[in-house]
This record gives structure tokens, sequence and C-alpha cells, in this order.
């Protein structure tokens, strides 16, 4: 064999030959585990971009909520508390009984009154027209057998006749059977009569009875009398 003179450098052919046992000890490749890597950044990123807006809406929330209740605040301690319902008896003066009730119904006219009480409740009813307020006379005159029907129920409602007589009197005691007295409505006519009554000579009688008046003041510049407390008071 002819050789040169550079050594001659010899191959195994069967060096880059498969070798089973050499892929056994080589760790695995795991084709697969970009992928998932993938999909769990992607996961993760879609649960930011949900939570993200999530966490500011609801900080955005508690700041509206907050102000809300603040304002709620402010306006209760500038309004302080809400009004209760009126009284049964609003127009009571101080200390009196507020368990009555105003008598109800549409304008009797002045039918059975005497005279005097005619006169002054027309002319006031006059001139409170003209100031747009409308006097109804809700009771006026009473026959007997009206004003015992009345007294029997309130001894009834009130238990006993010493207790019925503070709002309602029998016939032998009441104004109202001999045409001297008027029960007037709403409630805003009977302020308005109290407050201008005595120009015309009628006076509201009873502090737990704001509609209830009679001609107490005839004579010119003749002021009314004190308010008794109720129509048993009366005597």
């Amino acid at each position: 064999m002819t050789t040169t003179g550079e050594q001659i450098e010899l191959r195994d052919p069967y060096a880059n030959a498969y070798d089973p046992a050499s892929e056994r000890s080589a760790p695995a490749q795991l084709h697969g585990a970009p992928r998932r890597q993938r999909e769990r950044r992607a996961l993760a990123s879609g649960a930011a971009l949900v939570a993200i807006p999530l966490l500011v809406m609801g900080a955005i929330g508690s700041v509206v909520i907050d102000g809300y209740r603040d304002a709620l605040a402010t306006r209760s301690s500038a309004t302080g508390p809400l009004p209760s319902a009126p009284d049964a008896n609003p127009g009571a003066a101080p200390g009196a009984e507020a368990d009555g009730q105003a008598p109800t119904g549409p304008d009797v006219g002045t039918d059975g009154l005497n005279p005097a009480v005619t006169r002054a409740i027309t002319r006031a009813r006059e001139a409170a027209l003209a100031q747009g307020i409308t006097i109804d006379i809700v009771s006026g005159y009473r026959t007997k057998a009206t004003q015992q029907q009345l007294f029997d129920q309130a001894v009834t409602k009130y238990g006993s006749r010493a207790a019925a007589e503070r709002w309602v009197l029998p016939p032998d005691k009441s104004a109202h059977v001999t045409g001297a007295a008027i029960d007037v409505g709403p409630y805003a006519a009977a302020q308005w009569l109290e407050k201008n009554g005595v120009s015309f000579g009628l006076c509201r009688r009873y502090a737990n009875e704001y509609w209830h008046f009679e001609l107490l003041a005839p004579a010119k510049g003749q002021p009314c009398p004190a308010l008794e407390a109720n129509a048993a008071s009366s005597g």
C-alpha cells in the first residue's frame, strides 16, 4: 500500500450510527411543553384583563357609595329629622287634649243659626273669600235629637258622661242647639277665622277644638276672651 508523507486519519465508519442506548440515556424532548406554557400565559393575561377593570369598577363604586352616604348625612344634619304626621287636633293650644276629631262634611249653611251669628259669619266668609279662603260651616244648628245622639256616641267612645262632655255637650248645655255656635273647616279656614274673626265678633271658644266658634265679642273693638280648656270646663 502506497502512502504519502501525511498521516492519514482513519475514521470509524460506524461513528455516527444509531445508538439505542444513548437515546435511552438522554432526556426525552418535551415537544408539548412550549405550547402549554403559551396557553398558561394567555390565560393569565386574560384573567388580568378581566380582574383589572373589576378592581377599578369596585373602587369607583366604593367612592360613589361613600359620597352618597356623606351627602345623606350632610342633608340630614342640615334639615333635621323628617316631620311627623300632624296631630288629630293640630290647632290645639299647648297642653290641650289631642284626641278629638274635627267634624267633616259639606257646608250646611246658616239655617237655624240666630240672626247675630248669621250676620257675623256671613261677613267673615265674604272677607275670607276675598283673600282666597273658603270657610265651610260643617256643623251649625242642631236639633235636640241630633245633639243627644252625638252625646250618646261620645259617652260610648270615651267611657263616661264626664269624659264625653270634654268634646260634646248634652242638648241642654250645647250652644249648637240654640243656634249660637258653628264648627268650621277646613283647618286653614279655622286658622283664618281665629286670627280675623274678632273683627266680626266671632271667637274660638275651646282650646281643644280649633273648629268651634261663637259670637263672644259682639261689641266693636271687644277682644276675644281667653280660651277655655274644653266644653266641660265652661260650666
